[in-house]
């Protein structure tokens, strides 16, 4: 089993501000975890995710331009490299994108929901998460 190093939860102000700041309805699950952690590192065997803290992620989301390249994105981590983790605004569904020369054709679903994303990135059977992306058409 993975391991999730949490940081400390945000303010109830610092997540009603987010929730007035952001332009999409925020997933129930997403919003579930972040009001245990501002923030976390995922990782297991075969994964590892820099969850950022949600008190970060508007202005990460206007410095890498998120609204001009992946409108229909929001960033919300990255995999440590050069991949970053992003939820489809309309869906919830999670996405791995480059940072560099991201657009919507680059992104590769890897979970239905945000949930599912930290159950995949938790994962140490690469057999298990090979089948789960199967599923996904990828």
């Amino acid at each position: 089993m993975g391991f999730i190093n949490r940081n400390e939860p945000p303010a109830a102000n610092e997540i009603a501000l987010f929730l007035d700041t952001v332009s999409f309805s925020v997933p129930q699950d997403f919003l579930d975890f972040y009001t245990r952690t501002n923030g976390a590192d995922v990782s297991s065997e075969e994964y590892y995710a820099v969850l950022w803290p949600l008190t970060e992620m508007v202005q990460l989301n206007a410095g890498y331009e998120v609204e001009v390249y992946v409108p229909g994105f929001f960033l919300f981590g990255s995999n440590g490299g050069d991949a970053a983790f992003a939820m489809e605004r309309t869906t919830g569904r999670i996405f791995e994108m480059p940072f560099i020369d991201m657009w919507e054709g680059e992104g590769i679903l890897i979970a239905d929901s945000f949930d599912a994303f930290l159950e995949l990135m938790m994962m140490e059977n690469k057999e298990t998460v090979k089948e789960i992306l199967k599923s996904l058409g990828k």
